[in-house]
């Protein structure tokens, strides 16, 4: 199904499953661009065959050029859009600034959006795919990652949207999943968590350390999670490949364990969480 005429355009490939997505899809023959936040980063990348592209989603300058880039290089269209750059934030919802918050939503959802609505004259020129990394956050939203939870959320819904609005033009759109991966963005939450948990207000201290300090443990789990950015990639090129290319893709046992929870009441869900996150005994004066 591949080769070098078909062009693929993937963002956030500095690292993780960005940046296994973009080396596997080079492997297998398609033409890579793959968008990067800084030059260091592009000059790594330039010497595996990719062509490198400085590319902050949150940037229209950075969009149009990389468009402007990816026209020039491919007169026949765009084969693939790979939306994966992306953010997190581990914090309690009422601990969320709303400008933190609208930082969030700018990468992982304004930002897939904007590549979207500039590729969109190349894809349809090539009659092709979207394919926007997403989480199973996306599904279900958990304790210390609300924020993170609803741009994903958001994302989810744009995609269901467009897959239908751009059946007429034959662009497919197909989200993946992934559980927890075993990737960079949990060495720097390590951080994140601890500064913040050391800014919880006094008269929250009894509520919200406990649930900060399991958050963290859980942080520490995603390092060791038995789920690599290459098995992500693998299923990104799955949705490349496919000739009928499914609208949900799945990524880790986790992922399967959560996607179960629809199925159960609403508040055993909110018990096992509570329990999950220590919040099960009452607090006084809270």
């Amino acid at each position: 199904m591949s080769s070098p005429s078909r062009t693929v355009l993937v963002t956030g490939c500095s690292s993780g499953i960005g940046r296994a997505t973009a080396e596997l899809l080079v492997e297998q023959g398609f033409r890579v661009f793959a968008g990067v936040r800084s030059s260091e980063q592009g000059a790594e990348l330039a010497k595996q065959d990719l062509i490198a592209l400085q590319l902050d989603v949150t940037k229209e300058s950075d969009i149009l050029a990389a468009v402007k880039a990816v026209r020039e290089a491919s007169p026949g269209g765009l084969y693939a859009l790979v939306n994966n750059a992306g953010m997190g934030l581990a914090s309690a919802v009422e601990l969320t600034s709303p400008d933190e918050l609208r930082g969030i939503f700018e990468v992982n959802t304004l930002g897939p959006l904007r590549m979207i609505q500039h590729c969109l004259p190349l894809l349809r020129q090539g009659q092709g795919r979207i394919v926007n990394v997403s989480s199973m956050n996306g599904t279900m939203a958990l304790p210390m990652v609300g924020g993170y939870s609803a741009s994903k959320f958001a994302l989810e819904a744009l995609s269901d949207t467009l897959r239908v609005e751009l059946r007429p033009w034959r662009v497919t759109v197909s989200l993946i999943r992934p559980g927890q991966v075993r990737t960079p963005i949990f060495i720097k939450a390590r951080d994140q968590i601890e500064q913040r948990r050391g800014e919880i207000p006094a008269e929250l201290r009894d509520g919200y350390d406990a649930m900060y300090a399991k958050c963290a443990k859980f942080n520490e789990r995603g390092l060791k999670s038995r789920t690599s950015p290459e098995a992500v990639a693998r299923v990104v090129l799955r949705a490349l490949q496919a000739r009928s290319p499914r609208t949900h893709y799945q990524v880790g046992w986790d992922a399967f364990g959560m996607s179960l929870a629809k199925y159960l009441p609403p508040w055993i869900v909110d018990r096992a969480l509570a329990r999950a996150m220590k919040m099960y005994r009452r607090v006084v004066g809270g």
